[in-house]
């Protein structure tokens, strides 16, 4: 009867086969197990494997239950068929329960189509006759070689795989790969992290129809580039839509790796940046409002200073104590705007000190920290909100000091709420439309005199609140500024 084997012929094993790792495996490092009732044959085989491979470390044992007590310590079992009380099948058999993949050879002398057929049903790694003459050890050394560094090799890959997965799974990217269609054939574990989707749930989906419409045109432009031209490795940010469509910014790098046999896509590496877009987009907003401060700085100290150099100039040449009261004005015009540029720097910082607040209690502090001349407050609402009691404060007051400064006559100013909002209302003779389009620009000021740096504050405050603040016109004429995004706290009850 010919030889069976369910895995590589002679030829396959005496040469270079293509699972082989570099060299090959040392053979000092294969410990081999043979188990056979017939101590003779037991004895020869071990003696032929050494001197095919001298550096085998072979142990020879007569009984499956002998064997059995080994198999934590060997690299490949070479069993016999035929034993009393259990033969090689049962061997194989038992082996496999624990250890499905070490390499296990079945040497017999009696052999069979039945008995290679259930053999390799049972997860044989090779079958092998006994037959007549020494060449057949030398083909038992190298199919006992190969095996075990197929074995080896399977074990070092998975072991990568594993490592590989625990990797991307924890990691902040989400590495994909998509066909030359761009759809997903491979997206990581952590995808459920960054985007919100379970990794099975956008195999198949194109790319692009996540991406924002706005920003969809570019980033097909990138990729469909890349892929005429294998050299290009794209870099691209765009909007992702995620389950709850809130819009994260992705980077996204890629690689045409369509002609690699082991990847055969695209490979991209996406990211979220969504919070740093938004610190740079605050630190260029910051930018911006530093040199708007700068050249309003720079013209905004001119005049008082100018009034305070003549003044003391009169004063010197008349002794006209008049000339004095120039100069303290000046100065204290000089001392509130570079308050008021301190003041506004801090609005810049990115941490904010929040706490649960009273709208009530927090419009009764600020009202009572400026000159009112008069005018009133009208405050009943004592929602609850969090808010840097410091910041809000400044807030309030920069509001009310504006109604009551633009104001000729004295005003009521109201301050209401509804379910997201906060509206400060004055009842005076209010602003026109143009007025109310840069009334938040640094420096900006209908009223000789005045920094205009108050409201600009205002807007600093509500911005590192993550609120926005607006001016219209109010019910009654008069300024109305109203700040949304604001979230009340629910009343508690003692």
């Amino acid at each position: 009867m010919s030889e069976l084997s369910p895995s590589f012929s002679d030829e396959d094993v005496q040469s270079n086969s293509l699972l082989s790792l570099g060299e090959g495996v040392n053979p000092s490092d294969i410990n081999v197990l043979i188990v056979d009732d017939d101590h003779d044959i037991a004895d020869l085989t071990s003696t032929f494997l050494t001197r095919e491979k001298p550096r085998f470390e072979v142990r020879t044992e007569n009984s499956v239950q002998d064997g059995l007590e080994y198999i934590d310590d060997i690299d490949a079992i070479v069993s016999d068929y035929d034993m009393p009380n259990q033969d090689g099948l049962d061997f194989l058999e038992i082996v496999r329960e624990e250890y499905p993949e070490l390499p296990f050879i079945l040497f017999t002398g009696r052999g069979s189509e039945n008995i290679a057929s259930e053999a390799i049903s049972k997860g044989v790694t090779d079958y092998l006759q006994k037959g007549s003459g020494s060449s057949k050890y030398s083909v038992l050394a190298n199919r006992i070689n190969n095996a075990v560094e197929r074995h080896r090799a399977m074990k070092t890959l998975k072991h990568s795989e594993r490592r590989f997965s625990q990797l991307v799974k924890n990691s902040s990217d989400v590495i994909s790969i998509v066909n030359e269609n761009a759809q997903f054939s491979y997206v990581s574990p952590s995808a459920e992290q960054v985007l919100g989707y379970d990794s099975e749930e956008l195999l198949g989906e194109s790319i692009f129809s996540f991406a924002h419409p706005d920003d969809r045109q570019h980033a097909m432009e990138r990729f469909f580039e890349a892929i005429e031209d294998t050299s290009t490795e794209p870099v691209v940010q765009f909007r992702f839509k995620d389950p709850d469509r809130t819009w994260p910014v992705l980077e996204s790098r890629g690689q045409n790796l369509l002609d690699n046999e082991f990847v055969n896509g695209f490979i991209i590496n996406s990211r979220d940046i969504t919070e740093l877009k938004s610190r740079e987009q605050k630190l260029k907003q910051h930018n911006e409002q530093l040199k708007d401060i700068k050249e309003t700085l720079s013209q905004g100290l001119q005049d008082p200073i100018s009034v305070a150099s003549g003044a003391l100039e009169l004063y010197q040449s008349s002794g006209d104590q008049s000339h004095l009261e120039q100069i303290e004005g000046s100065l204290v015009r000089i001392e509130t705007l570079v308050e008021q540029i301190l003041e506004l720097s801090k609005q810049g910082e990115e941490t904010i000190e929040v706490e649960e607040l009273s709208l009530q209690n927090a419009a009764a502090d600020a009202w009572s920290t400026i000159s009112t001349n008069g005018s009133k407050l009208n405050c009943m609402d004592s929602k609850q909100f969090k808010a840097d009691p410091n910041r809000i404060q400044q807030l309030l007051k920069s509001l009310f000091s504006n109604a009551i400064e633009h104001n000729t006559e004295c005003v009521t100013i109201s301050v209401e709420t509804t379910n997201s909002s906060i509206f400060i209302e004055d009842d005076g003779s209010g602003v026109t439309d143009e007025d109310q389009e840069l009334i938040f620009d640094p420096g900006y000021t209908t009223k000789k005199g005045q920094t205009g740096f108050g409201l600009t504050i205002a807007q600093q405050v509500a911005l590192s609140h993550g609120w926005e603040i607006t001016a219209n016109t109010g019910e009654n004429g008069g300024l109305r500024f109203e700040i949304t995004g604001i979230t009340f706290e629910p009343k508690t009850f003692e």
